[in-house]
């Protein structure tokens, strides 16, 4: 190395040598202070109205996606009972044709 670059050292080179010390994460120690304020079984309690809150609203979400298939299902089934109404129909007013027509047959001999 040249002499007037042997005094300077590399800013990162501190960065890289000496870690800084690891800080906790701000939610753990407020996690831990609210643990040791409270006591374990207020935490446990707490912990247990949160999660029964979750399923709860996993169960709502839930039943209105059950809601919303059970209208398509229920539309899709009144228009196939519409299609076969129909289809019934016409076989009827083709039977109610042929029954005349052979009516006419019968009375023509």
């Amino acid at each position: 190395m040249s002499g007037h670059h042997q005094g300077m050292t590399n800013p990162a080179d501190a960065e890289y040598y000496n870690y800084p010390a690891p800080e906790a994460m701000p939610e753990v120690s407020t996690l831990y202070q609210m643990v040791m304020d409270l006591g374990i079984p207020a935490c446990v309690i707490i912990a247990a109205f949160w999660f029964i809150r979750y399923q709860s609203e996993l169960a709502k979400a839930e039943r209105e996606e059950f809601w919303k298939k059970d209208e398509e299902h229920d539309a899709r089934l009144l228009d196939m009972i519409e299609k076969s109404s129909d289809a019934i129909l016409q076989i009827k007013l083709a039977l109610e044709a042929n029954t005349l027509a052979i009516k006419e047959l019968t009375t023509r001999k």
